[in-house]
């Protein structure tokens, strides 16, 4: 994977981040793919308190901001979102087309390439406690155009977020979405010398199936990376709610690792990726290398 990003603010108020992206992906049973990808970032700042803020990539499908090389198919940029959001002390409000996550992605979390139309607004209760509750639709999830008329409210998430003390945090949450309920909970600890821990558990309250992710992450000052690991299970009749997640492949057991390094202070870096899923004997390996560059 080789990866470009770029951010600038264009105007008083105005700013705009690009990344885009080129990867060898190999998958066993596959031919090998070059892929590549554009995500483009536009926001405005009114005030300190408002401002606007759209996305706009590549791909095909609410969960793939990925195109192939050579496919012989016509590539497109979709509008994925489009929203207005109310930021102060107390937490923030955001509208329109938005994304499907508040804030960083959990293992468990819908494709940060997605959206729901509606809105959500997010409640600091309490120093170390926020609440969040989204209301809208989630669809049109393989056309990957979600600009598009609003039909029903499918879509409705609860979810409270707190920090016990300065290395345990959870999340606690109930969905609604495709017709389906799930109960999710997730647990994590910090420790004191940079590794982090996470057990994440969403239960499909109408069927009992479940998905449960087990991961590990930690600093390699020696190698000058990040190291990261993930174990996870997911039951073949759990629905799109597993098929809408993050890079999703597989049902079934399965195993990942990945390095993620940085080669100097410039920006550029490298990483590797390793995943195997046991029921289907599938195995997958990324690697490539990165740059990133931002300015104000």
């Amino acid at each position: 994977m080789l990866v470009f990003q770029a951010q600038a603010g264009q105007a008083e108020g105005l700013q705009s981040k690009v990344a885009s992206q080129i990867r060898l992906d190999d998958r066993s049973g596959k031919d090998l793919r070059y892929q590549y990808r554009l995500r483009i970032y536009p926001s405005f700042n009114v005030n300190d308190a408002w401002s606007l803020h759209a996305f706009v990539a590549t791909g095909k499908s609410f969960a793939s901001s990925h195109n192939t090389l050579d496919e012989g198919k016509a590539d497109h940029l979709y509008m994925r979102r489009f929203f207005v959001r109310h930021q102060d002390s107390q937490g923030k409000t955001e509208l329109g087309v938005i994304p499907t996550y508040k804030g960083d992605v959990a293992s468990t979390g819908l494709s940060k390439d997605g959206w729901i139309s509606g809105i959500r607004h997010v409640q600091q209760v309490s120093p170390d406690s926020q609440l969040e509750l989204v209301v809208g639709e989630l669809a049109h999830i393989d056309d990957a155009n979600a600009w598009q008329k609003l039909h029903s409210l499918n879509y409705l998430e609860l979810e409270f977020t707190s920090q016990i003390n300065s290395s345990i945090g959870y999340e606690l949450s109930l969905e609604h979405m495709l017709g389906d309920n799930f109960f999710r909970g997730e647990l994590r600890y910090q420790s004191p010398h940079g590794q982090h821990y996470a057990i994440e558990l969403i239960d499909r309250l109408d069927s009992s199936r479940i998905k449960v992710v087990l991961s590990m992450g930690m600093p390699l000052a020696w190698l000058g990376a990040e190291f990261f690991t993930h174990y996870s299970y997911v039951d073949k009749g759990f629905g799109q709610r597993a098929e809408l997640t993050e890079d999703f492949l597989e049902y079934g057991h399965a195993l990942a690792f990945e390095l993620d390094g940085k080669l100097n202070n410039s920006g550029l870096g490298w990483f590797a990726k390793a995943e195997h899923y046991a029921d289907t004997d599938t195995s997958r390996i990324q690697i490539g290398l990165s740059y990133t560059f931002s300015s104000q």
